[in-house]
């Protein structure tokens, strides 16, 4: 199997320091990739409305655009709330629902089911965040809330909390297809 370099995008969104983190992976063994990349279309910053974020309890404000990323193609964005007060980064992934589980990036804290899709929820690089996996064909729909001493979820169970009632909230606006 191929090996990956993890890579990060961190994100201040206010002068209280709250964080947003969006993984990627890249080949460090300089073979090529086996097969040709996934097309994500969507754009979670654009395609969510106004309405959608306010069910979820997410400031209507223009979310924090993060730049697009390549191996995989990766469009995300930072969304606030303010009570409580923390970002979640939203990412439209083109890569397979499967690799979630094997990335070792990831500790799956349980399987569960989301507006009708498998979803994993995880514990991120073993501490920093917790991210929500929901497969939307042809890849993955990924909610990431951070978590630690100076944040409003100090532990990995209340971020994941919260990371679920976002992407469970926001379900009836899920695309068919990214």
């Amino acid at each position: 199997m191929r090996g990956f370099a993890d890579c990060a995008t961190v994100g201040a969104l206010s002068v209280l320091s709250v964080v947003g983190v969006v993984a990627c992976s890249q080949p460090v063994d300089g073979e090529p990739a086996g097969e040709p990349a996934i097309e994500i279309a969507y754009q979670p910053c654009d395609d969510f409305s106004p309405e959608a974020l306010a069910t979820a309890g997410i400031d209507a404000a223009p979310p924090d655009r993060m730049p697009n990323r390549n191996n995989p193609p990766n469009h995300a964005c930072g969304f606030l709330s303010r009570d409580p007060y923390y970002v979640a980064v939203v990412s439209a992934i083109g890569a397979p629902f499967s690799g979630v589980a094997s990335d070792d990036r990831f500790t799956v804290l349980s399987e569960t089911t989301i507006g009708g899709r498998p979803a994993l929820v995880s514990d991120f690089r073993g501490g920093s965040a917790c991210t929500v996996s929901v497969a939307i064909e042809p890849g993955i729909l990924e909610f990431m809330i951070g978590y630690s001493e100076l944040e409003d979820f100090t532990t990995v169970d209340a971020a994941c909390d919260q990371a679920t009632k976002v992407a469970t909230t926001l379900a009836p606006y899920f695309p068919d297809h990214l």
